[in-house]
């Protein structure tokens, strides 16, 4: 099959979605299909925010008709317009939760609105009647994880047919170094726990939740430390000023994804905290490389964590913290959470699917 997998943010591993979109494409790569990684950017100059999807969706149309055909075009909902349905099979693959995002970002800003607010909600009104129409012409909707697969039967049961879940996994390359990570970690002599946190800085990853736990656990807890990381410059103006200036909270704005085992060797616990979430591929990032993870409910958190027992518990992390228990059996975990699994599937579902009129 000739196959079309469309990332909206640029194709640069460091970012979450191309990242598993690549990964996803190199796994059916390796199935014998002739697949094409592709993203609209950089968008035309002057492309506003509340016009971004309308010019994602005008570059993959000019593309599809430029480079097709294509047996099937796999992309987020909102970019599956009325002319993409007459060129091929169609994939709603969900990279993001576009509507729930929206729902918690506007949330977040309703709390201390400004003139802006209006009109972001207005745009998610408009946002979502185009990820509703895109679900509508896709011969398959595929969910980041049971989570979602669950919202999208409660709201939508009559597309329960063409509901898939997919999940995510760490690249095979990073995989080594995560677990040799995990095999070389040892219990570090000291009082205190060093707390590691990753993600964009944005509403619905719980910031707020996480700025609370920081301001709590640093009082009841002096010799425990943090680390924000990925957060990009917008996290310093929230953080607590007083625990940044004694050095106990650090900031990493931003990384290469080679210095990722390095920064998951150096803490002792992960933090999750997210209301709502896609996935959350540091997830399995730092449960594999040893660390238990406190995580709220959101993401793959009900996917991962019938594989790692005592690994993955509920956030906010108890007073005293106990520590894991025996590594579980992994080879489980391995089995199901890995690209060739997963392009496996994708195949069997494409298959499955009634030819084209």
């Amino acid at each position: 099959m000739r196959l079309l997998l469309v990332s909206h943010p640029p194709l640069i591993p460091e970012l979450g979605v191309p990242q598993v979109v690549l990964s996803l494409a190199h796994a059916l790569r390796e199935r014998g299909h002739d697949t094409l990684a592709w993203s609209p950017e950089p968008l035309p100059p002057g492309t506003r925010w509340w016009d971004r999807w309308r010019a994602q969706r005008s570059a993959l149309e000019r593309f599809v008709r430029e480079a097709g055909p294509f047996d099937a075009i796999d992309a987020p909902a909102i970019s599956l317009g009325p002319h993409l349905g007459r060129a091929a099979r169609l994939v709603a693959r969900s990279f993001q939760p576009e509507m729930l995002y929206m729902k918690a970002d506007l949330r977040a800003q309703l709390l201390r609105p400004t003139w802006r607010t209006p009109f972001h909600a207005a745009h998610g009104v408009v946002v979502s009647a185009a990820v509703i129409r895109g679900w509508k012409r896709a011969a398959l909707i595929v969910c980041q994880g049971t989570l979602e697969r669950d919202w999208m039967l409660r709201r939508f049961p009559r597309w329960a047919p063409r509901l898939r879940v997919w999940v995510v996994a760490p690249p095979a390359a990073e995989r080594a170094a995560l677990a040799t990570v995990r095999r070389e970690r040892v219990q570090r002599p000291g009082r205190g726990t060093r707390f590691l946190w990753i993600g964009r800085w944005t509403a619905h990853k719980g910031t707020a939740r996480l700025v609370r736990f920081l301001r709590e656990r640093a009082a009841s807890h002096p010799d425990d430390s943090f680390t924000v990381a990925g957060c990009g410059p917008a996290a310093e103006r929230d953080l607590p000023p007083g625990l940044l200036r004694d050095g106990r909270l650090r900031i990493v704005p931003s990384f290469p994804r080679a210095d990722l085992p390095a920064l998951l060797t150096a803490h002792d616990a992960g933090l999750f905290t997210s209301s709502v979430e896609g996935w959350g591929l540091c997830l399995n990032e730092m449960l594999e490389a040893g660390l238990p993870v406190y995580a709220t409910r959101a993401g793959g958190v009900a996917d991962l964590a019938p594989y790692w027992a005592d690994r993955l518990r509920a956030f906010p992390p108890p007073a005293r913290l106990e520590p894991p228990g025996p590594e579980p059996d992994l080879a489980p975990y391995f089995e199901r959470f890995s690209w060739p699994e997963t392009a496996r599937l994708y195949e069997e579902d494409l298959l499955a699917l009634e030819p084209r009129p």
